[in-house]
């Protein structure tokens, strides 16, 4: 497949307005209260000179991490942070209560906006909201992956077992993220250490300093309430809440790693998930979660490419109610051998979680996503949309748009990171 050219939409592709018409759409549960804009042809508002073009340029080359944040909250495109777009951040984020001592900090002098510089020299404290508003929603979610729930991917990925046959079943489960115990008696160990590192992240990608072949695992998260047995010595069932985009960062290389999880987790920033979900009750044969379809992309310097060959959630491996039922069995009874691990001594460990998210399994990579591994600066765009409104998938316009961060139109979940 070929790389997208850099086109805009023309007037009959234009989004006009967010939200979603056909299905409810709204953000995940740590993250209420988005707000929308309209896509628009201009990159810049025309009140921006020449100079202030130079300098975000240059900020951006020298600052991707906070360029990237900045991005996603300058909903005008005006060149600056007003008192409402902080006070729209810390909505979204659930973290109201921060918002008067933000303003404060970010305009001390209180002139009713901040520019790019102020707000890349009080980054710190913008970080310091928006990863205390996750935390605060995360404490009690366990993040586990489904390993090779796409035909051919385990094999792209370098993690297939050679004197095995290919089999029509994902192979096994793994933690990506396990919440920090608080209760007095909880005993910690060297794996749940490792694994209560927070890793997500919305608008960045937190580059390896160790290991190689970085590769972009878009995937589709599903976010369930979990259910254990009366006596605590099982899960009994997952009930399915929300559908979002999700981006299973994973490296390639990682000198001696044995278990899977080792590659999926090396601290913040090192996966991603959509602000916003598709608001679903059942993943049943039949029901919404039929329509959806994945993709990704990646942008590279001016060119942007397609990552990932567009997969239709139904063609799952294992997907349905049989993929939730397997999913508590495999929590339930998996054992620690080869790459994998005991998935329900981690739940105990870390208080019995009242919620999941889960990633279901990423996408085949086209010749170009296969190819190449990422690199600082790559931006990826990982997409969830109904495939009924969008029979023909996103337009290279609406591609673009979103690579913008201008927000998507109905029926369709959007993540864009910058790799920093």
């Amino acid at each position: 497949m070929g790389h997208l050219s850099p086109s805009f939409p023309t007037k009959s592709q234009q989004v006009v307005g967010g939200g979603c018409a056909a299905r409810p759409c709204s953000d995940g549960p740590a993250l209420p209260g988005l707000l929308f804009r309209t896509w628009r042809p201009a990159l810049v508002p025309a009140r921006a000179t020449l100079a202030s073009l130079a300098d975000e340029k240059q900020i951006k080359a020298s600052h991707p991490r906070e360029y990237a944040v900045w991005k996603k909250l300058d909903r005008d495109f005006d060149g600056s942070l007003s008192h409402a777009e902080i006070r729209s951040m810390c909505r979204k984020f659930d973290a109201v209560e921060h918002a008067r001592v933000l303003i404060k900090i970010l305009d001390p002098e209180n002139e009713g906006q901040v520019d790019l510089a102020r707000f890349c020299d009080q980054f710190a404290a913008v970080q310091m909201v928006r990863n205390s508003a996750r935390l605060k929603h995360w404490h009690r979610t366990f993040g586990l992956g489904v390993a090779g729930n796409v035909a051919g991917h385990m094999a792209q990925a370098g993690e297939a077992d050679p004197s095995h046959a290919q089999t029509e079943m994902p192979p096994a489960v793994f933690t990506f993220y396990a919440p920090h115990p608080h209760t007095v008696d909880a005993t910690e160990d060297e794996i749940l250490q490792r694994l209560e590192n927070f890793p997500v992240t919305n608008a960045v990608i937190d580059f390896p300093r160790q290991g190689g072949n970085v590769q972009v695992e878009p995937e589709m998260g599903l976010y369930c309430d979990i259910v254990y047995t009366k006596d605590g010595k099982a899960v009994e069932r997952l009930v399915p809440r929300r559908i979002a985009a999700f981006n299973d960062c994973s490296i390639r290389q990682l000198d001696g790693s044995s278990k899977l999880s080792e590659k999926k987790n090396w601290g913040f920033g090192s996966k991603g998930i959509s602000l916003r979900s598709f608001r679903i009750n059942s993943i049943s044969r039949g029901s919404y979660v039929d329509q959806l379809c994945m993709a990704s992309y990646i942008k590279r310097g001016p060119e942007t490419f397609d990552y990932s060959i567009p997969a239709p959630a139904r063609n799952y491996l294992l997907f349905h109610d049989a993929l939730l039922d397997w999913i508590v069995d495999r929590i339930n009874n998996q054992q620690d051998t080869d790459k994998w691990e005991e998935i329900f001594p981690r739940l105990v460990q870390s208080d019995y979680p009242v919620s999941m998210w889960i990633a279901l399994g990423a996408g085949e990579y086209t010749d170009w996503g296969n190819s190449n591994f990422l690199q600082p600066k790559d931006e990826t765009l990982v997409l969830i949309y109904d495939e009924k409104r969008y029979p023909k998938g996103p337009s290279a316009g609406l591609v673009e748009s979103l690579f913008q961060d201008f927000d998507a139109p109905g029926g369709i979940i959007a993540l864009h990171q910058t790799f920093v």
